[in-house]
C-alpha cells in the first residue's frame, strides 16, 4: 500500500512563552519535533502572523493553541476558502470557572470561537466527551500526550522522611494552597515528610505569594520546598528522587505528570477532577473525594514506611507502559488530520 503523502506546511500559532514549562507547552513542543523527525515541514507563527494570514485569505493548515482562546472571542476569524484551522485544545475557563462565575455562559462565549475551526486537536477522550456533552459538531481528534523516557527506572526505597512531589505551576486550579492548608491543619510538628513542588511562581504571583505566606509562617517552613519552573528534563529527574506524586488540582484534561510519575512507578495520591481518575489503575494509587482526605492519606503514608512500602509495590507492579512515544503520536496525528484535508 502506497503511504499518503505528507500534508502541505502546517503552522502552529503558539504563544510568546511557549518554551515556559507547562504542559500545553511540552505537549506542543515534542509533537512539533515528532513531526519535523517524520519530514513533515512545520513552521511556528504568532498570533499577530495569524491574524494578518486571515486578512489575506491565504491558504494553509494552522494549528491554533487554546491560550488564545480569549484573544479569539474579541476577534473571532472567518473562516476562509483554501485555508483549514485546528483549534489545539489544553485547557478551557468554562472547565473551571472562577468563583461567581456560570461554566454554561463561559462555554457559550467558547463556542463562538471553537465554530471558527475545522477542527478539534485535543489531548485526551475527556475533552472529547466534554465537547460531544456541549453537543460541539466540529469533529473531533484525540492524541495523547506520548512519553520521552524509557520505564525502567529505580524504584525509590520505602524511608522517613517521605517525600513527596507536585508538578503544576502555582495557580489556583492547580489546588496548590488549599493542600498546603489541609496539611498544615492536619498535620503534626513530628510528621516526617518533605514535600517538594515544582512548577512556575510567576503566573499566578498573588496566589504564589499566599502559598509562600503559609508555608513560611507555620512549621511547614521545615518541610515543604517551592523549587520553581524546572526544564522538562529536570523535572523528569524529579520523580526518580520521590516516594509518591500528589495532585491537588480540580480540573486536568490529561494530567502529564501523573503519566509521567506511573512511568517511574511512583503511587498517585489523586484529587477527583476531569481526567485525573483516569490515571488511576489498580494499586497505581489513590483518588480522592477532597482536599482533607488527600492530605489524609498523604500523612498516613508518612506516619509508617511499611504503608509506604506496600504502596510503592503495589505502583510498581502498574507503571507506565512506555512504549507509546511521540513518533507514534505525530503519526497517529497525521493519519487522522489527513481525513479532513
Amino acid at each position: 500500500m502506497t503511504a499518503q503523502p505528507l500534508p502541505e506546511k502546517i503552522y502552529f500559532v503558539l504563544p510568546d512563552d511557549r518554551e515556559m514549562p507547562s504542559g500545553g507547552n511540552i505537549y506542543n513542543q515534542y509533537l512539533i519535533e515528532a513531526l519535523k523527525h517524520m519530514g513533515q515541514e512545520v513552521v511556528l507563527c504568532s498570533f499577530a502572523q495569524y491574524q494578518q494570514v486571515l486578512s489575506v485569505q491565504q491558504s494553509g493548515i494552522y494549528g491554533v493553541d487554546s491560550l488564545f482562546v480569549d484573544t479569539l472571542k474579541d476577534q473571532l476569524p472567518e473562516k476562509k476558502p483554501g485555508g483549514f484551522s485546528f483549534f489545539i485544545l489544553h485547557h478551557l475557563e468554562s472547565l473551571h470557572p472562577q468563583r461567581g462565575e456560570s461554566g454554561h455562559i463561559l462555554f457559550e462565549k467558547e463556542r463562538k470561537v471553537l465554530d471558527t475551526f475545522d477542527m478539534i486537536l485535543a489531548t485526551s477522550d475527556f475533552s472529547r466527551q466534554y465537547l460531544r456533552q456541549k453537543q460541539v459538531d466540529i469533529p473531533v481528534i484525540v492524541v495523547e500526550p506520548a512519553l520521552t523516557e524509557s520505564s525502567t527506572h529505580t524504584q525509590p526505597v520505602a524511608e522517613l522522611p517521605m517525600r513527596g512531589l507536585i508538578v503544576a505551576n502555582v495557580v489556583e486550579r492547580k489546588g496548590v494552597f488549599s493542600f498546603l492548608q489541609a496539611l498544615q491543619r492536619n498535620a503534626k510538628e513530628s510528621d516526617s515528610f518533605h514535600l517538594s513542588i515544582v512548577g512556575r511562581k510567576d503566573m499566578e504571583l498573588a496566589y504564589y505569594q499566599a502559598c509562600e505566606r503559609l508555608v513560611q509562617h507555620s512549621f511547614l517552613r521545615e518541610k515543604v520546598f517551592f523549587l520553581g519552573g524546572l526544564s522538562h528534563d529536570e523535572t523528569l529527574r524529579q520523580y526518580a528522587h520521590h516516594h509518591v506524586l500528589v495532585s491537588a488540582a480540580s480540573m486536568e484534561t490529561y494530567g502529564m505528570a501523573l503519566q509521567e510519575a506511573r512511568t517511574y512507578g511512583l503511587p498517585l495520591l489523586v484529587l477527583e477532577g476531569g481526567n485525573s481518575s483516569r490515571h488511576i489503575r489498580q494499586g497505581s494509587g489513590i483518588l480522592c473525594a477532597d482536599i482533607f482526605e488527600l492530605a489524609g492519606n498523604f500523612l498516613q503514608l508518612s506516619r509508617s514506611k511499611t504503608a509506604l512500602q506496600a504502596c510503592l509495590d503495589a505502583a510498581q507492579k502498574q507503571h507506565e507502559d512506555a512504549s507509546y512515544r511521540w513518533e507514534e503520536a505525530a503519526s497517529i496525528f497525521l493519519h487522522q488530520i489527513r481525513n479532513f484535508l
